[in-house]
């Protein structure tokens, strides 16, 4: 899968990633398909010995922070985190979208429909400040948008974990536990 800013980044474990649904479009439009995203991001996880550390799901895009616990793989983990999640939005929109196929049509080699571009963006993330800048952003992005007054009230972002006095156990790793 193609990257955009990289250099050695194989010897770094915590990044910052952006990617972006085909053409900008509204194509994760409703709870079922942000559950499938989550499902996707619990499988590859485990999958690669990885946590999230925070998280947005937007209607066109997705921000998360990303730790490997292990090696870094991040490269695999994107490219199958995007062709499985991108094969069940596309059937779940055939079934309850089937005016938003026509949109996801591309035809190039063996692939028929796309529903993440290509290029995702990755930062890694070295130190607690540049982490918390990138948490911060993460968080702020449905109150940017104008979904919610307040970060911690956006369902699919991790602001509510990090918000709480005293988080309760979930599948997020707290930035603290690593920098």
């Amino acid at each position: 899968m193609p990257l955009r800013n990289h250099t050695a980044y194989q010897d770094f474990q915590c990044f910052f990633i952006t990617t972006s649904c085909f053409q900008m479009q509204h194509l994760l439009c409703d709870d079922k398909c942000f559950d499938l995203i989550l499902e996707n991001f619990k499988f590859y996880n485990d999958k690669y010995k990885a946590r999230l550390v925070a998280y947005v799901l937007m209607v066109n895009h997705i921000h998360f922070v990303i730790y490997f616990e292990g090696e870094n793989r991040l490269s695999d983990y994107m490219r199958d985190f995007k062709k499985y999640s991108s094969l069940q939005i596309r059937k779940y929109l055939s079934a309850h979208y089937p005016e938003k196929i026509k949109d996801i049509v591309y035809e190039h080699r063996t692939q028929n429909f796309k529903v993440w571009e290509d290029l995702f963006d990755s930062v890694h993330l070295y130190t607690r400040k540049v982490c918390e800048t990138k948490i911060e952003y993460i968080h702020n992005n449905p109150v940017k948008a104008g979904l919610n007054t307040r970060p911690e009230l956006y369902k699919y972002s991790s602001a509510s974990f990090y918000f709480a006095e005293k988080p309760v156990k979930s599948m997020l790793l707290h930035y603290r536990e690593i920098f």
